[in-house]
């Protein structure tokens, strides 16, 4: 029986305001027969100090995403600016499922707003 690895996991950014909340997830196909790839986050306050995934127990993660085979990219845009979001991924067949990769993570920043427009001044009667 040929077993499934997976080595990395590793969350990609840009320096782009417009990408801000998503996070472009990204990890080796290190198998030749796996079915699907399984997503799972968890999420955890910002903290103050350096960001840890490994604050908060493993059981906090849930399974966000299932991705064909062969697929190495999933974008999560469904994540809130100021939270900090943790990933693992795991490959699957008919056999079984793979160990999980490395965890990753991401705090998504805070974004300035746009500015307002369309101010008027009129006079009073």
């Amino acid at each position: 029986m040929k077993r499934l690895a997976l080595l990395g996991l590793a969350i990609v950014w840009m320096a782009s305001p417009s990408w801000a909340a998503s996070n472009v997830l990204t990890w080796q196909d290190n198998s030749t027969n796996e079915a699907n790839f399984h997503i799972e986050r968890k999420v955890i306050p910002t903290p103050t100090g350096p960001m840890s995934c490994t604050v908060t127990p493993v059981t906090d993660y849930a399974q966000i995403a299932t991705t064909g085979l062969n697929v190495t990219t999933f974008t999560d845009a469904a994540v809130t600016e100021g939270m900090t979001y943790c990933y693992r991924v795991k490959a699957s067949n008919p056999a079984g499922a793979s160990n999980y990769t490395n965890e990753a993570g991401r705090s998504v920043p805070f974004t300035v707003p746009v500015a307002p427009s369309g101010l008027g001044v009129s006079g009073g009667p």
